[in-house]
């Protein structure tokens, strides 16, 4: 009897009944409480459902049953990362791996967690163990691309995720990491095609849609890659705009209405296309902006900015817009680039000093994806210190500010005391001259008209394009890009340091 229904739900499972499968599996630990197959299949169908608890207590009871088994210490660890408790996902997945070291699943599983904390180097150590004893583990192989993309072994990933697409054409999400390699590796035809090959497969694919509209933006097509670049809206997790209080802009004229503008990603994003902020409020009735509270003393500012406050707590407003739309209700495709489009505040009292002064920034968000990229370090800077007559003063903020300067340096710390972007505002603008590397910091010297020198990898984020040695963005910002390695780029950045005069750059 019990082989007839354990039967009856593999079949279930076979054929997508989940539910019935659940039934069945459940109705077979209630009659026997020492099945441990049976509390393995309805902890996977619980988990699948997102009944954490629950699946939580079938496969305790699993491994109650039958410790030795290393897919249910793996299943353990699957419901671990669900409930967020990943040290505990950790042991589970290890306990498997003292069982059966050449698991695969346990070591795809921890492989992956690790790449979904950022512990880019343990996963693919990882990832390399899984393709050892399973070869063809499709997962395994595609994971292990995706941290070779964040390691900046492109190369390697992307033949990696062509091995994948031999065993499995119709793969979307792999069309997708190769056209995200491809980019990297500047090779833009070829990226173009994986992406659109990836929404012939799945016209739907959040994603695809996604990484095509940085390509086409970063390529100069802005029309129709802002038009792509609504696809971010419906990323799951990116913001729930059902917690707003009035509908999304489709298109429709704001003229006289009151409207609600949401900063979204990071900061430098928001100071980016607050730019457009001006526009609406030469349309609307009433402006209100959410955004980063780091932001908010700035974006109040604005004159005719009625209300800051922070995400979801805006009232009183009859439309929403995000500010990264604001370029497809703009409508035009000349960029608004006068600046100081961010009121300025009273600059900073550094006090008396010689010379000139010099910001700078070398760090980014770690937790940005291609961080590795754009962040240096301050011992790369030390080339700038042949000219004597600088002192340098670090505008850094987290753990980067820990770092010491080179030799013959003199750096005066200030970003330890910001307490919110205007407070950054204020002492860039004692300053001569802002050298940044891409960051919210290199986005707010520009939104303020200072002079700044953006530090750009060889495949730089889609806003800075491919070649201009200017930005479109911000007239007073000049760009030094990564062609021959960081050395050449710091090499070039000096001797432009010597050449230059404060007063000849000032933004009027």
């Amino acid at each position: 009897m019990m082989d007839a229904r354990h039967a009856a739900a593999r079949n279930a499972l076979q054929e997508g009944r989940f539910d019935d499968a659940e039934r069945l599996y459940a109705t077979i630990t209630n009659d026997d409480n020492r099945d441990a197959e049976a509390y393995y299949h309805l902890a996977a169908m619980q988990l699948r459902r997102k009944d954490i608890a629950g699946a939580e207590g079938s496969i305790e009871a699993a491994i109650s049953v039958n410790p030795q088994d290393a897919r249910y210490h793996v299943a353990l660890g699957q419901i671990r990362i669900a409930q967020k408790c990943y040290d505990a996902a950790e042991d589970a997945f290890v306990s498997a791996l003292s069982l059966d070291p050449s698991n695969g699943d346990a070591y795809t599983n921890l492989g992956s967690m690790q790449f979904d904390l950022a512990r880019y180097e343990e996963a693919e150590f990882t990832l390399r163990k899984a393709l050892i004893y399973h070869p063809h583990h499709r997962q395994a192989a595609t994971q292990l691309g995706r941290a070779l993309l964040r390691l900046h072994k492109i190369e390697e990933a992307v033949s990696l995720f062509h091995a994948v697409l031999q065993t499995d054409q119709n793969n979307a999400s792999v069309q997708i990491n190769i056209g995200i390699g491809c980019v990297l590796l500047g090779d833009f035809a070829s990226a173009r095609e994986a992406f659109e090959i990836a929404l012939a497969k799945e016209p739907g694919n959040i994603e695809a849609h996604v990484n095509y509209a940085q390509l086409l933006l970063l390529l100069g097509d802005h029309q129709q890659g802002y038009e792509e670049h609504e696809w971010r809206l419906r990323r799951p997790g990116y913001r729930d705009l059902s917690n707003f209080r009035a509908p999304l802009w489709r298109g429709e004229d704001i003229t006289g209405r009151s409207v609600l503008l949401w900063g979204e990603q990071g900061l430098g994003d928001i100071i980016q296309f607050a730019r457009y902020i001006p526009y609406v409020v030469d349309t609307a009735d009433r402006v209100t902006v959410e955004c980063n509270p780091a932001l908010h003393r700035l974006i109040a500012e604005i004159p005719g900015v009625d209300a800051v406050f922070d995400l979801d707590a805006a009232t009183g407003y009859e439309i929403h817009l995000p500010l990264m739309s604001l370029p497809l209700w703009h409508g035009e495709d000349v960029i608004p680039a006068e600046t100081p489009y961010l009121p300025p505040p009273p600059p900073a009292d550094l006090g008396t000093r010689d010379g000139m002064r010099v910001g700078l920034v070398w760090a980014g968000n770690p937790n940005h994806a291609r961080d590795r990229e754009r962040t240096r370090s301050l011992t790369e800077f030390a080339p700038l210190t042949a000219r004597r007559d600088v002192t340098f003063y670090a505008l850094q903020k987290g753990e980067a500010v820990r770092q010491s300067p080179p030799g013959g340096m003199t750096l005066i710390d200030l970003g330890s005391e910001f307490t919110d972007m205007a407070d950054t505002a204020a002492a860039m603008l004692a300053l001569d001259l802002i050298i940044s590397i891409d960051s919210a910091p290199a986005h707010l010297a520009g939104a303020l008209g200072i002079p700044v020198w953006v530090l750009l990898t060889r495949i730089p984020d889609w806003r800075w394009g491919l070649e201009r040695e200017d930005s479109v963005w911000y007239p007073t910002m000049r760009l030094f890009r990564e062609r021959d390695g960081w050395p050449e780029v710091f090499a070039r950045v000096a001797t432009a340091l010597e050449d230059f005069s404060p007063a000849a750059t000032k933004n009027p």
